[in-house]
């Protein structure tokens, strides 16, 4: 019974910091950047911003069974970044 009290726990602190982060990045965005983000975007910044996280905290305990996933799992998300940059330019070119 406590295993899944725990685990709630995990999942609902989960659920606030990624809301709290959704929301952030939403004000900053159009505060700052004036720029309206799509939610594929928003969770694209939030899982990167998690890797990095991850990584960090890697580091700082000298796991490197977490950091060579994470490494990996960066870059690919980057590509997709780009890519997704350049499909919505693109896009913002063809119905101008």
């Amino acid at each position: 019974m406590t295993m899944f009290l725990v685990a709630l726990a995990l999942l609902g602190m989960l659920a606030f910091y990624s809301l709290l982060a959704y929301v952030l990045i939403r004000f900053i965005s159009k505060r700052a950047f004036k720029v309206t983000l799509t939610k594929l975007e928003m969770l694209e910044i939030i899982t990167g911003l998690a890797l990095i996280f991850v990584v960090f905290q890697g580091i700082r305990w000298g796991s490197t069974s977490t950091i060579l996933p994470s490494i990996l799992l960066i870059a690919p998300l980057i590509n997709m970044r780009i890519s997704n940059r350049k499909q919505r330019e693109r896009l913002k070119q063809e119905f101008t």
